[in-house]
């Protein structure tokens, strides 16, 4: 990783760990607060990237949390905000959920913008790992942006068009070579290769997948950009057209009983 590329991801990744307000976590931030409480308890952030949400956990939370992530770019940027802000209460480890034993009997676990990065055949082995991991009320945690949202493609931040993933495959792939840059993941290591591994969630595809894991759905919520309009706050936008405004979906899992 380069110093340039280190540096970005610094700023990235400290940003989403001391911002309340940062665009695309405030919301995660508010539904954590409300819904759950940490304290004193065992916390696992699978996928953790590069440790923001993470550091947010444990900074706020008088906890022990694990982030896990497979990409030692991203393990590399967490560690070095952990050790500047001397957050000794959590740990990063870089390994691959499915060919690592870690020890269970955790009470929380967060899956946060990880689950449309991951191929579905992986991701249902994940969560039945996961299951395997919990203690007897432990909740998981997800929010990712479903495959209708205008920045699911995670390219609007160069490329400027909303939903830009249902233009014609050629116009997007040339958009995407026009603009493929170098990015701070040692495994996505280009904006091609990030667009590339992205499995096209859908609430649909994840509702089927849970289903063969063990888990059960306890919670969702859509949030739509018509939520910020008063009065509409908790009205959930989910179907057509305005499920296409909805930016994120959040769930929290339990296990079957």
């Amino acid at each position: 990783m380069t110093e340039a590329l280190l540096l970005e991801g610094l700023e990235y990744a400290e940003q989403n760990f001391l911002d309340e307000n940062a665009d695309h976590l405030k919301v995660d931030k508010q539904l954590v607060r409300g819904l759950l409480d940490l304290t004193g308890k065992k916390v696992l952030d699978f996928g953790c990237g590069m440790g923001g949400m993470t550091l947010w956990y444990g900074s706020n939370w008088d906890c022990s949390v694990y982030g896990l992530d497979i990409d030692g770019h991203h393990i590399e940027v967490a560690n070095t905000i952990k050790n500047k802000h001397r957050i000794d209460n959590v740990h990063f480890i870089r390994a691959d959920l499915l060919k690592t034993e870690l020890e269970g009997n955790y009470d929380y676990v967060f899956l946060n913008d990880v689950v449309e990065h991951i191929p579905m055949d992986i991701l249902e082995a994940i969560f039945k790992k996961i299951s395997t991991l919990l203690s007897p009320n432990c909740r998981i945690f997800i929010s990712y942006p479903p495959w209708k949202s205008p920045y699911a493609s995670h390219l609007n931040h160069v490329i400027k068009i909303p939903w830009c993933q249902f233009l014609p495959q050629r116009i997007l792939n040339a958009l995407i070579e026009k603009h493929n840059h170098p990015i701070v993941g040692e495994i996505e290591s280009d904006l091609k290769a990030a667009y590339a591994g992205l499995n096209r969630l859908t609430p649909k595809k994840i509702t089927a997948l849970i289903k063969n894991t063990g888990l059960k759905k306890v919670y969702r919520k859509s949030h739509c950009v018509l939520n910020k309009i008063p009065g509409l706050k908790n009205i959930p936008f989910r179907f057509f057209p305005f499920n296409y405004l909805i930016t994120k979906e959040f769930l929290l899992l339990e296990k079957w009983n």
